[in-house]
């Protein structure tokens, strides 16, 4: 797949949404010793018409069959006999040309898709040609496309902000606007078309032409002719909270490749601003590259373990801070830091969040997160463009606390609690948060408006203001709730 090198890639993500990002860590594309067994088996299979064409031949003459002379398939021989068979024998293949021609694709990927489910892990996957760019580009935090944040309002995709020194930036597109149609085509949100769907249609090759039909308060419908380019994404923000008692915030979306430097340059504007206090914001945060979560633990951490890793066969091996990356006031606790987590905060979150509570160089605040305690490598299959996701590690944080939560094939907890536990639990139920998004909505690209009603932002200025004023820490609820979790575990008998 052009612009794909095949290397090692380390996933730690939980899963993906639009906007949202299933996890990775750089050097975890696996390069693939020869050929895979894959690509050795369809090799065997091309080699061999002659004999497969006679053994299936002979599997499907009935009479013989009958007079007991079966003949034994090899598993490969097993699917092949059943993909031919449904594409020559069933009654309503697909009308559409194009769709006629790309169904025997769709069944192998089915057929795989079904054999990697059967392993009755959720964060194993296979993933097409498509699905895998897809995750590569949301990995990078770079893609081809005009550079807007997009969101749904009136059934149809609202531009919640432009991208800086995007495409759309440059043509004046602006927060609040709604794309009608593109390329002529209608953009309109319903059960036939999603948001994914459309940002499909908007994004392409660098260098390709995209037409947007907008629709903005005040002025009849127009079109915009825009030149696709590569646009980086940005995935923080970051202002003063609170300039009164100089606190700040800075607000992590996901860990791609570019998020540990925005993050450093966020924290270096706002010390510029008289930061004396920093609300670290991880909600919502589904992980990213591991490495990435090494390097920004390492800017508030001076030392030691950020998380241990341990394969199925081994024992544990620690990835460690990278102290040329350390912030000195916040490794000291001269900037005192509060992180926040809900339970979207998954994975490279996790990992961050644990390693800072476990290292005592921050308070959390918010409710349990995750629970996503594995680690997965990706292996792309050869010439296919597609790739294979596999778990192979589990990881354990700084103080080798394993916080995995199982889950059932639908994502449903089974069993003891994980997640890492908040020093301070606060609580935001679905009114809160309907109530912030609302306020979102209605002031799209500002994300400062919600702020002032969420409980937890809240408890994070309280308990920053008490400890600029020169108290200590509350003491941690952790504890408490880590007793909870085990009374619970011996009442059930687990």
């Amino acid at each position: 797949m052009a612009g794909i090198t095949p290397r090692r890639i380390i996933v730690i993500g939980a899963f993906l949404t639009t906007g949202l990002v299933l996890g990775f860590s750089q050097g975890a594309i696996q390069p693939l010793k020869g050929k895979s067994s894959i690509d050795r088996n369809v090799a065997t299979v091309m080699a061999m018409p002659t004999l497969f064409s006679e053994r299936l031949a002979a599997a499907f003459r009935l009479p013989a069959a009958s007079a007991g002379t079966p003949v034994a398939l090899e598993p490969y021989e097993t699917y092949l006999a059943v993909r031919d068979t449904i594409m020559t024998e069933y009654a309503n293949p697909p009308k559409d040309a194009k769709a006629n021609r790309e169904w025997p694709n769709k069944l192998n990927n089915m057929a795989i898709k079904g054999m990697v489910a059967s392993v009755g892990d959720i964060y194993t996957e296979y993933w097409t040609s498509d699905e895998f760019k897809k995750q590569m580009e949301t990995t990078s935090g770079s893609f081809g496309g005009v550079g807007a944040r997009l969101d749904v309002r009136d059934h149809k995709p609202l531009i919640v902000e432009p991208i800086p020194n995007s495409p759309a930036m440059a043509k004046g597109l602006m927060s609040g606007d709604l794309i009608r149609a593109v390329d002529g085509k209608s953009a309109v949100i319903s059960p036939s078309q999603r948001l994914d769907d459309v940002i499909k249609r908007i994004k392409g090759e660098p260098g390709t032409k995209v037409r947007l039909t907008i629709e903005r308060k005040g002025s009849k419908p127009f079109d915009v002719d825009l030149v696709r380019a590569i646009v980086t994404s940005p995935v923080v923000d970051s202002w003063m909270l609170d300039s009164a008692n100089g606190i700040g915030y800075v607000k992590l979306d996901q860990f791609t490749e570019q998020a540990d430097v925005q993050v450093a340059a966020a924290i270096a504007k706002l010390q510029t601003q008289g930061m004396k206090a920093l609300v670290f914001d991880l909600r919502g945060n589904p992980g990213g590259l591991l490495t990435v979560a090494r390097d920004l633990v390492s800017r508030f951490v001076a030392e030691g373990p950020v998380v241990w890793t341990k394969e199925r066969q081994g024992g544990m091996v620690s990835l460690n801070v990278d102290s040329k990356r350390t912030i000195p006031a916040l490794s000291s606790g001269s900037i005192p830091v509060v992180v926040l987590v809900n339970g979207s905060s998954a994975s490279a979150s996790e990992i961050v969040s644990g390693a800072l509570q476990d290292a005592n160089a921050a308070f959390i605040i918010g409710t349990r997160t995750y629970g996503k305690g594995l680690v997965q490598t990706i292996l792309p299959l050869g010439d296919t463009g597609g790739a294979v996701k596999v778990t192979t590690q589990h990881y354990f944080t700084r103080d080798k606390h394993d916080i995995n939560l199982k889950r059932d094939e639908n994502g449903e907890p089974v069993g003891e609690k994980g997640g890492i536990r908040p020093d301070r639990v606060v609580p935001e139920d679905d009114k809160d948060l309907d109530a912030q998004r609302k306020i979102m909505r209605e002031q799209p690209g500002n994300r400062k408006a919600a702020i002032p009603i969420s409980k937890q932002v809240q408890a994070a200025l309280a308990v920053l203001k008490e400890k600029l004023a020169g108290s200590p820490w509350p003491a941690s609820e952790k504890d408490d709730l880590a007793k909870q979790d085990s009374g619970s575990k011996r009442e059930t008998g687990e």
